[in-house]
Order: C-alpha cells, then sequence, then structure tokens
C-alpha cells in the first residue's frame, strides 16, 4: 500500500466526507419536516374520521334496520298470504265435500228409481210368461190371457212412463252455494 502524504488530498477526502454528512443531514431534515407536516394533516384528519364515527355508526344501524324491517314485512305479507290461502282452500274443500254429498244424494235417488222400474217390468214379465205358460194349454184361455197380458204389458208401459216421468220431474236436493271447484269459469 501506498501512503498519501499530500495533505491537499487529505483535506478533499475530508470535504466529500462532510459533504455527504452535510447532504445526509438535510435530507434527514427536510424528511422530519415533510413527516411533521404529513402528521398535522392525518392528526386533523383522524380527528375529522373520528368526530365521524357516531354518524357513521347511526347510519350503518339506520340502514340495517330498515333492512330487516323490509324482511320482517315481506315476512308478515307471506303469512298473511299464506293465511288467505289455508282459509280459499278450506271452503274449497267445503264446497267439493258439498258437491260431492249432492252428487251421491241425486245417484242414489236415480238408482232407486231404476230399481223401482226395472222390478215392476221383471214382475210383469213373470206374470206375462206364467200367463202365456197357462195359455197355451188352452187356445180359449189363451185369448184372454193375452188380452189380459196386453193389458197388463200397456199398465206396464203406462208405469213405466210414469217411472220415467217422476225421473225427469223427481225433486233434486239443492245445489251447495258455490259450483263445484272444477266447474268455474
Amino acid at each position: 500500500m501506498f501512503r498519501i502524504r499530500d495533505w491537499r488530498w487529505w483535506v478533499l477526502g475530508i470535504c466529500i466526507i462532510g459533504g455527504l454528512a452535510g447532504v445526509a443531514a438535510f435530507g434527514f431534515f427536510i424528511g422530519q419536516w415533510g413527516m411533521a407536516v404529513d402528521r398535522s394533516e392525518w392528526a386533523k384528519e383522524r380527528a375529522g374520521y373520528i368526530k365521524r364515527f357516531p354518524e357513521v355508526r347511526t347510519e350503518t344501524r339506520n340502514a340495517c334496520v330498515a333492512e330487516y324491517e323490509g324482511k320482517v314485512q315481506q315476512l308478515q305479507q307471506q303469512n298473511q298470504q299464506n293465511a288467505q290461502a289455508l282459509s280459499d282452500l278450506r271452503s274449497l274443500i267445503t264446497d267439493t265435500h258439498d258437491v260431492a254429498q249432492y252428487t251421491l244424494r241425486f245417484l242414489g235417488d236415480r238408482a232407486k228409481l231404476t230399481d223401482a222400474r226395472q222390478a215392476t217390468l221383471i214382475k210383469q214379465t213373470r206374470e206375462a210368461a206364467a200367463a202365456a205358460t197357462v195359455a197355451a194349454a188352452k187356445t180359449e184361455v189363451v185369448e184372454q190371457k193375452v188380452n189380459v197380458a196386453a193389458s197388463k204389458a200397456d199398465e206396464a208401459a203406462i208405469t213405466a212412463k210414469a217411472v220415467d216421468k217422476k225421473l225427469e220431474t223427481a225433486v233434486h236436493p239443492a245445489l251447495p252455494a258455490q259450483p263445484w271447484i272444477g266447474n268455474r269459469r
């Protein structure tokens, strides 16, 4: 290694080191001054935020309360609609039950009339068959029996017509207040 013996080199080195130290010190102080300005602005901004916290909390709370009140109202409306639908369904079930009772009564009455008509026809047919069997033995008796059977057949026809007329003019039970659910228009 060689030694620097000239004092000017020493002065130059010290000046360079002193200059670098001065620049570093200048930068440090400028940075501190800038941070102090930022801190004062930050403190003002922070104070504004802290002042606004209660307002923001109140706004947030009011927004949440309004949202959940809306949801509660929707649920209450839906419950009311469900209750109304259940009430309507009960009335429809009652109407259907009334229509079913009416239909069964009507069919029962019709079956009774049909059975009575058929029983009369069968009875008269048997009587006519018995009369025809007896009449086969004697031709004179046969003519009388044929006349009797014809008159009975006329009576049977009259009875059948009367039964048909009764069936047509039969008093039907009163209809329910509303028509059957499938017949609404």
